[in-house]
């Protein structure tokens, strides 16, 4: 039985991942708000709570972690909360908690990123800089007259995060996979919510779905359950659509790119 631990565990597509990973037999570590039945309950939108959630963490795994699945996100124009929650509430716990999934050998992360950073145009690169640099001040003076990117922004910045880490040594070369989901539109309590309000129907449905229908809780469950197993040992790095092939349909000359040395 392997330990991992899960932030958003106990809703929508978190607690379908949570249900997924107990159905195989793992012991999971959830991390949401308080008053929401997580193990953990920590506030990830500012650095208290995200260095609380570390350590609650490795108190409960006895420092050593099998797997981390950084799933907690929020989307609005408070600039400050979706960079707390969406960049550093990944990045602080994935640095947090490396040294412990180290520890146990062969271990997994798997970070819920957005199938948004290739779909939406003209995301603005220079706050996306910014954070990935570590300056979270300069990122939000940039985007204050522009509070609607953040939430492209943040999930950006940590995509570009993962890639630039996942085959460093202190991550793949210290035993760790570290890849990423990127769900499109998943039939979760929010999305209908969204569907019963007659102007975000519309914008949802305007969107080509060329499956046909709306991904499920279940189905990113059994990719992450996947991606932290022994079968996607050789899985580094990737940022893998789970989108019904929504990205496809938009970018579908974007890959392969030709590798200028």
């Amino acid at each position: 039985m392997s330990t991992i631990a899960v932030t958003g565990s106990q809703a929508g597509m978190g607690l379908a991942i949570r249900r997924r990973l107990e159905e195989a037999g793992h012991r999971v570590i959830g991390v949401d708000l308080p008053g929401h039945g997580a193990e953990v309950d920590a506030d990830l939108s500012n650095a208290p709570g995200r260095q609380a959630a570390v350590a609650a963490i490795l108190a409960q795994a006895g420092d050593t972690l099998d797997g981390l699945v950084c799933n907690a996100g929020v989307d609005n124009e408070n600039i400050g909360l979706v960079f707390g929650v969406n960049y550093w509430g990944v990045v602080d716990l994935l640095t947090g908690l490396r040294p412990a999934l180290a520890r146990a050998g062969r271990a997994a992360a798997v970070v819920n990123v957005s199938n948004s950073v290739h779909i939406t145009p003209n995301i603005p690169l220079e706050p996306v800089a910014a954070l990935t640099e570590g300056d979270a001040a300069r990122a939000q003076e940039l985007l204050q007259t522009q509070p609607h990117w953040a939430y492209q922004v943040s999930k950006f910045a940590v995509a570009r995060w993962l890639r630039r880490h996942a085959a460093a040594e202190m991550w793949a070369g210290s035993g760790i996979t570290l890849n990423g989901i990127c769900p499109g539109a998943v039939m979760t309590d929010l999305l209908r919510k969204d569907l019963e309000d007659p102007r975000k129907r519309e914008a949802i449905m305007g969107l080509p779905r060329p499956i046909g229908e709306f991904a499920t809780p279940e189905a990113v469950g059994d990719l992450v359950e996947f991606l932290l197993s022994p079968r996607a040992r050789f899985v580094v790095g990737q940022l893998i659509m789970i989108d019904g092939g929504q990205e496809v349909y938009f970018r579908r000359d974007a890959l392969p790119v030709v590798w200028q040395r």
